[in-house]
């Protein structure tokens, strides 16, 4: 398939709430310091080539908000569960900041707001995938980037959830309603933007040695963009 058929909503909203049940188990602090080992100094390194007057948004980023160590002047954090990040760890996110407790799929900005667009562990999660990267190609300015990780899982695993979810979606209760392989999160990404740069993320991966679940991260571009430039705004 070279498009997921969207989930249901409330198959969405089922996820939503296991996923604020897991982080009200979870030490922000442990899950802040996993998140910067792995993807900060990329996500430093394209950041350093816009002014400090640049704009970030960063999409489904939960309560670690990574973009509070960039030095970038206006911030944007998107996630439907924000609100509840915010209560669960109070004082804890930044104060400098904009936050948006909505869905990715339709985000009230005009177009071409953001010079960096976050999308970190985000897609699998999310309601619409598609409708994700349309507004994200959107809001992206010309000369933006978008950075974004996901998991990605075997062929054969992707497949076999992606039926489960068409015809017995009542086995398929993880967080994600959605599972990628890297073929398949490769073909969503062109559709939209160029990939200019990918690697493998240093996580742990799965312990069970017949599915390859591997963490990615991918810089990408807008296809009609100019090559990126040292200091460019």
């Amino acid at each position: 398939m070279s498009k997921h058929k969207p989930v249901s909503r409330l198959r969405w909203q089922a996820s939503l709430k296991l996923i604020s049940d897991r982080w009200s188990q979870k030490s922000l602090s442990t899950e802040r310091e996993r998140l910067e080992n792995t993807t900060l100094s990329t996500i430093q390194h394209y950041a350093e080539q816009y002014t400090e007057d640049a704009s970030v948004l960063e999409i489904g980023g939960g309560p670690c908000c990574i973009s509070r160590l960039l030095n970038l002047k206006h911030k944007t954090y998107l996630d439907p569960l924000i609100d509840d990040f915010r209560r669960m760890f109070p004082g804890e996110l930044p104060e400098d900041a904009e936050y948006l407790a909505t869905v990715a799929e339709r985000i009230s900005k005009p177009a071409n707001s953001y010079d960096l667009i976050l999308c970190l562990n985000m897609l699998s999660h999310s309601l619409n995938p598609e409708l994700i990267m349309h507004e994200i190609e959107r809001l992206l300015k010309t000369n933006g980037t978008l950075i974004l990780s996901i998991r990605t899982h075997c062929p054969i695993e992707s497949r076999l959830h992606y039926w489960a979810m068409q015809f017995c979606p009542f086995l398929c209760k993880k967080t994600r309603p959605y599972y990628y392989s890297l073929t398949g999160i490769h073909r969503t990404l062109q559709r939209h933007f160029n990939i200019i740069e990918e690697k493998r993320l240093n996580i742990r991966p799965f312990s069970n040695p017949y599915i390859n679940r591997e963490w990615h991260l991918f810089v990408c571009t807008h296809k009609t963009s100019l090559p990126h430039t040292s200091g460019s705004a």
